[in-house]
């Protein structure tokens, strides 16, 4: 009798375990459902930290950078060019070809009248500047003296003073040499006459004194006008000229600053 009741209890208490159990698990089930049911729209959530509003915690989220242009770089300077030059130099024992413009004779020329010529070809200096063919050159008289008794006593001679172009005047310093001096008698016909009637009267009377008769007279007279005209011819004076068109070569002393013509 006890051993019966004893398997019997045994399963009863088994089902009651069991039942036990899914109650519990109902109500697990229940708990879990009440913990995980939405809450209601509008009332805030209790937890155990207060969480900021949307719209503070939107606020707090630093912006975006917004993209950091980058500077262009400076531009690189540019040196101005270089202006060009305004002058150049005609260098020192450059020959400058002049033509006189005008008949120069020493009996008429004074020193220190001054005279015009003009440069028959062109020269160039440095920087690319030149004196045209043209272009005006004053020359100062510095001697004219004419032969007294024959040619060898000429004396012709010409400075630069300056030379003209372009509405400038340039200050120039050198020699003038005249290759081609013209001469010319200085007496005229009259006066040579003179010197032979002189020589022909000097022979007249000459050969008169030795023969004492007309024809030792005459061939005296003819022999005296012919040492008359020897003498005549040596001691005629003669005047050096240049004539109008004549060359003067001139050599500068020193360099030539001029400007450039643009």
């Amino acid at each position: 009798m006890t051993k019966f009741i004893r398997i019997t209890v045994a399963p009863l208490a088994l089902v009651a375990l069991i039942a036990a159990c899914g109650k519990s698990d109902d109500a697990a089930a229940d708990s879990r459902q009440v913990e995980l049911a939405p809450a209601a729209a509008g009332q805030p959530q209790l937890g155990d930290t207060a969480q900021a509003p949307a719209a503070t915690v939107a606020a707090a989220k630093p912006a975006k950078a917004a993209p950091t242009k980058t500077a262009p770089a400076p531009a690189k300077s540019v040196a101005p060019a270089a202006a060009a030059p305004t002058t150049g130099t005609i260098a020192a024992g450059t020959l400058l070809n002049a033509s006189s413009e005008s008949r120069v004779c020493t009996n008429i020329a004074k020193v220190g009248e001054r005279v015009n010529a003009t440069l028959s070809d062109a020269v160039t200096g440095t920087n690319g500047v030149s004196v045209p063919a043209g272009a005006i050159v004053v020359l100062r008289v510095s001697e004219a003296k004419r032969g007294e008794n024959g040619k060898e006593g000429i004396r012709l001679a010409f400075e630069p003073v300056s030379v003209s172009y372009g509405g400038a005047d340039y200050s120039i310093s050198g020699t003038a040499a005249v290759p081609n001096v013209e001469v010319v008698r200085a007496q005229s016909t009259a006066d040579q006459a003179k010197k032979v009637a002189i020589g022909a009267a000097a022979g007249a009377i000459v050969g008169q004194m030795i023969g004492k008769k007309t024809k030792p007279t005459v061939v005296g007279a003819a022999v005296g006008a012919a040492a008359g005209g020897a003498v005549a011819a040596g001691s005629a004076d003669w005047n050096g000229c240049l004539a109008q068109g004549g060359r003067v070569a001139i050599t500068l002393a020193g360099p030539l600053t001029v400007k450039r013509v643009q």
